[in-house]
């Protein structure tokens, strides 16, 4: 569980390095929702 979230945290700091200001927003936005996602399934 705690991996799964530092490699989402992770992921998404290096979208937000790499990407321009809005693109970084948009990809950050999308790694939410499936990270929000992919927790809600493993809990449930």
């Amino acid at each position: 569980m705690k991996a799964l979230l530092l490699s989402m945290a992770l992921a998404a700091g290096l979208a937000l390095w790499g990407a321009e200001p809005q693109a970084g927003v948009d990809h950050l936005m999308a790694a939410s929702r499936v990270a929000g996602e992919q927790v809600y399934n493993i809990l449930h």
